[in-house]
């Protein structure tokens, strides 16, 4: 009867640990046990063995396992990080629209800018060449763009 037993035993570990995940398997090792004591005992009780008790006491996977396992997690991980930078991304677009918005509305908060820009490029130590441009030259721009934005039709038709 212990042969059999120990097969048994076997057997009623692969169809206990077929049926739940890896997460439950590791954390409730000791339901799995009393899971599996109940079984063996019933199926034993007719042969006149007794089973004291049943451990689960160390689970082993196949390194094809967890190499795939590993694999799953680091995907899992770059496709987070894609979603947290898009969503990144996509808040900057915004703000960066809410400060067009509000710079386009006053000449002079855009010379500020334009200054403070060229300021912070040229605080760095590198080799880029600014050319400095007036900023009649950019007004022409924006003046198109309000007139664009209030539907004022620049062509005069």
């Amino acid at each position: 009867y212990n042969r059999s037993t120990r097969l048994l035993a076997a057997t009623t570990l692969r169809n206990v640990l077929g049926t739940r995940n890896l997460s439950e398997i590791l954390s409730d090792r000791e339901a799995i046990g009393e899971s599996m004591h109940k079984i063996l005992e019933d199926a034993t009780d007719p042969w006149g063995v007794h089973v004291d008790r049943v451990e689960v006491k160390d689970v082993r996977l196949p390194q094809q396992m967890q190499r795939s396992m590993a694999a799953e997690a680091e995907a899992t991980r770059d496709a987070r990080a894609k979603v947290i930078n898009s969503e990144g991304e996509q808040k900057s677009a915004k703000a960066l629209k809410e400060a067009a918005d509000i710079i386009s509305q006053s000449p002079a908060a855009l010379q500020l800018r334009y200054l403070q820009s060229l300021h912070s490029i040229s605080a760095e130590k590198n080799s880029t060449i600014i050319f400095p441009l007036p900023m009649e030259l950019l007004g022409g721009f924006v003046e198109t763009k309000l007139r664009k934005r209030n539907g004022v039709n620049t062509h005069g038709d």
